[in-house]
């Protein structure tokens, strides 16, 4: 699909075009899924002349590290469509791993990582060893929690006892 700009010709811009744009950037963290995926783009605002975006987002850590690069690469992917693009962070309603997509979830087994369990409206504070931990490469649940603490804030690291293999796990928040 050839993007065109709005701001140097007639072509209206429409929310579907956005959150199609938006499916292409990755989160830093984890490239295999984009930041729609992960449930961090909560809303799109287009102006009246089609010239200006704004886009509401919620990281998934209030100290995310990665949070002035995500709303940079989301400026650059949208200024295909707009001359002016706002990305506005927001913690009125706080990320929680549940806004992860079906095809997140597939996504990080894809690449080594278990996805967190859902939660619901379960526990405020979720304690990752009382979940069971699923092995992203062989599916057992014959796993332990080797250190809480991975290569970002919102993963862990995990063993199977079953098929031998170290893992990720991402927390459930």
């Amino acid at each position: 699909m050839s993007e065109l700009n709005p701001s140097t010709t007639n072509h209206i811009v429409t929310e579907q075009q956005i959150w199609d744009a938006l499916r292409t950037v990755p989160d830093p963290e984890l490239p295999a899924i984009s930041v729609v995926d992960m449930g961090i783009v909560r809303h799109i605002e287009i102006d009246n002349e089609h010239t200006a975006l704004r886009i509401t987002i919620t990281p998934t850590f209030a100290g995310c590290p990665a949070l002035s690069q995500i709303q940079t690469t989301i400026r650059e992917c949208l200024l295909n469509f707009a001359s002016t693009v706002d990305v506005v962070v927001t913690m009125e309603q706080p990320w929680t791993s549940d806004m992860l997509s079906v095809e997140a979830q597939e996504k990080l087994r894809g690449v080594g990582i278990a996805p967190p369990p859902k939660l619901g409206r379960g526990p405020l504070l979720p304690m990752l060893m009382q979940q069971k931990l699923t092995c992203p490469y062989c599916g057992s649940q014959q796993t332990s929690l080797e250190n809480a603490f991975g290569p970002t804030p919102c993963r862990a690291i995990a063993y199977c006892a079953n098929c031998h293999q170290p893992f990720e796990q991402f927390k459930p928040i």
